[in-house]
């Protein structure tokens, strides 16, 4: 039997023994986790707390791996591999044991993190990190310390004595490995650990935390999270960040800042215990409906109004003729800006009124799972069925984390539809999709459900592939025929789902909103140029209780959309988005749109925009009708005001993001409990 076993890598086999161990010592933790937090898994079925123990075993492999690799490398070295050298098993125990200690300190964290915050740990613990102390001595006072730290050496030991055990029993099968065998086995064992951190396999979109949120209920999606993967990925990425982001928001911060934010958006004094906070203010409808439209929410990809006809086409060709006879059914608004350049932030910013901060997008933060009080948080409550469609992986962007930790619960994507039907990396085409959506909707529409849609078009967007249908296309020789094509296409989309919703009495009662999740540069002027923000906003109502053919040059951005979609429902609610319902005509309030790309600040108000770069002195000012040329110097008053609004915006939005999660979540709560 000898024969054989000399042929085996003990630095190989090692490492694949220690993989398992590090599973099962995870699972354990995970287990503790769930003990512990055992009246918030009450309600969830056992079936699905199961599960959560099954997905979250992606998550720990994709620690382990990281760990496992760094000991495999270290122990491999040729010629004193652990299996011929003495010192380099000790060396290798001591690093493995050090990599496991603060593995497990974290999870141990973890559980009194998770029981405070309802979130597992990620990178807002360090928002204290400058009073350590303080947080000492509080942690210290507040928590049983003595009996975690017991915990935490018996589980640290028991892991170190397995181990242990491990090594030796490998030795005692292999011996010394030869060079060349542990040349041969190399190969595989770092492609295993490499794809093992990697987390998935798929060509456009990496594993990201939104996978662990599998089912409906919060606890079993949290549970199936690692906390080393959620606090060290998000040190990683948003340290630095956030305090450069700190220093930046500083430089803007104008005096009374709070205070021009609270005038600016007409909302009451709150909680004066802290200093910087989402302004909620109360909206009650004296005699809301019956029953309350369905609603329909199209976020149409990079539909810029440079390109839409009956906007400002720059164009000589009618692009959206679709888009066209929609505007003439329902309200038009022609003044209307997206929160950023990137879909992502789009669609944070339309679902849930926040602008968005500088840095990776908010949805890929790990702290974004969050709550924000979104539209879908807020309807779901209503009693609506929440759904959202796009054409490709849902993960992208970690748009399908993001969506169900803040009140999606049905989610449509590629993975739903034959492969036959996909034709790029951004899936399906926009029709297919928009098919989709209508049958699904036709028949809770039929069975006397509310809900709420949110569809997200994506061929408008590189490749720019396609179906061939009955438009009429762009010459060949026009210089960007394949992307104007595309968007022609994704009218007729658009138009096809409008009018087949239109002609079914199965849609009585349904409101339509259309939008896009940002522009298209048409001849920059700037970073931040204007017509990459400038997009519509379109409002109709199958019940045709509107006045059809309505252009309103109202100022509005995607932060008033929650607000708007809400004032047409007439369903009393508590308003947490930066926005305004732009259908209130009765409205004190200032209109105003904010975007922001990278570190970039545009601020538009009345018929002027503001942009800024934050750490630098770059400003301008121009009419909307003449972005070419900067009137900054011509009215420094007017420059001063608009950058102190800009100023105060962006820094009541960076303060409200860094407060405690459970701050964030007891405004939350103020809304689900109703006075």
């Amino acid at each position: 039997m000898n024969r054989y076993i000399k042929y085996i890598s003990a630095p190989a086999l090692y490492a694949l023994g220690l993989t398992g161990v590090l599973v099962l010592f995870s699972e354990l933790w995970r287990l503790l986790l769930l003990i512990f937090s055992r009246e918030l898994a009450a309600p969830v079925p056992a079936g699905v707390l199961l599960e959560a123990f099954l997905v979250g075993i992606r998550f720990d492999f994709k620690v382990i791996s990281v760990v496992v690799l760094i000991v495999f490398v270290a122990g491999t070295i040729p010629l004193i591999d652990i299996s011929r050298c003495r010192m380099a098993r000790m060396v290798n125990f001591f690093l493995l044991g050090l990599l496991a200690a603060v593995m497990f300190f974290i999870h141990l964290v973890d559980i009194e993190f998770f029981g405070f915050f309802n979130a597992r740990l990620n990178g807002s613990a360090l928002l204290w990190n400058d009073t350590s102390g303080d947080v000492l001595s509080m942690v210290w006072s507040s928590f049983p310390v003595i009996r975690y730290l017991l915990l935490y050496a018996a589980i640290l030991t028991l892991f170190l004595f397995i181990i242990r055990r491990l090594l030796n029993g490998v030795l005692a099968l292999t011996g010394e490995t030869g060079l060349w065998v542990n040349l041969i086995y190399i190969p595989g064992i770092l492609a295993v650990l490499v794809l093992g951190s990697i987390g998935r396999i798929y060509e456009v979109a990496p594993m990201r935390w939104g996978m662990a949120y599998f089912s409906q209920y919060d606890f079993a999606n949290q549970l199936a999270l690692n906390p080393a993967y959620t606090f060290v990925r998000d040190i990683l990425h948003d340290a630095n960040q956030r305090e450069h982001l700190r220093e930046l928001v500083d430089l803007i911060t104008a005096p009374g800042a709070e205070q021009m934010v609270r005038d600016m958006l007409d909302a009451p004094p709150d909680h004066p215990d802290i200093p910087i906070r989402r302004m909620k203010r109360e909206v009650r409808i004296v005699d809301p409906p019956e029953i309350p439209p369905n609603v329909i929410l199209i976020v149409m990809e990079s539909y810029g109004a440079s390109r839409i006809n009956c906007l400002k086409s720059e164009y000589p060709y009618n692009l959206t003729p679709g888009f066209d006879y929609i505007a003439g059914k329902g309200i038009l608004f022609t003044n209307f800006y997206s929160s950023g350049t990137h879909t992502c932030i789009g669609l944070f910013s339309t679902l849930c009124g926040t602008p968005h901060l500088f840095g990776k997008t908010m949805i890929k933060q790990v702290r974004g799972y969050t709550t924000y009080w979104s539209l879908p948080d807020i309807l779901r409550e209503k009693g609506y069925r929440t759904l959202f469609y796009t054409t490709q992986d849902p993960h992208y962007d970690n748009m399908q984390g993001f969506l169900r930790a803040n009140g999606m619960t049905d989610i449509s994507s590629v993975f739903d539809y034959d492969d036959s039907l996909v034709m790029s990396w951004l899936g399906v085409p926009d029709h297919v999709m928009f098919d989709r959506a209508y049958d699904e909707l036709r028949r809770l529409a039929v069975a006397g459900g509310r809900f709420f849609a949110t569809l997200l078009s994506s061929s408008h967007h590189g490749p720019y592939t396609f179906p061939d249908v009955p438009i009429e296309y762009i010459p060949a020789s026009e210089k960007e025929s394949a992307e104007l094509n595309a968007l022609k296409y994704s009218d007729w989309s658009l138009v096809r789902f409008f009018k087949r919703i239109e002609q079914d009495s199965a849609f009585a009662n349904t409101l339509i909103f259309v939008t896009s999740d940002n522009g298209i540069k048409y001849r920059p002027t700037s970073e931040l140029d204007i017509s990459m923000i400038q997009i519509p906003f379109y409002v109709y109502n199958t019940d045709w209780n509107l006045e059809h053919g309505i252009k309103s040059d109202r100022i509005g951005c995607q932060l008033d959309i929650l607000p708007t979609v809400m004032g047409m429902l007439k369903l009393d609610y508590d308003n947490y988005s930066f926005g305004v319902d732009l259908l209130d005509s009765t409205s004190l309030v200032e209109d105003f749109a904010f975007s922001t790309s990278w570190y970039n600040v545009a601020f538009i108000q009345d018929s002027v925009c503001f942009m800024m770069r934050l750490g630098t002195d770059y400003e301008i000012l121009f009419h909307l009708s003449d972005k070419t040329t900067n009137i900054a110097a011509q009215y420094p008053e007017l420059t001063a005001e608009m950058r102190r609004k800009a100023g105060a915006i962006y820094e009541s939005a960076f303060y409200n993001q860094q407060l405690p999660l459970r701050h964030r979540h007891s405004y939350g709560s103020i809304a689900r409990e109703k006075p």
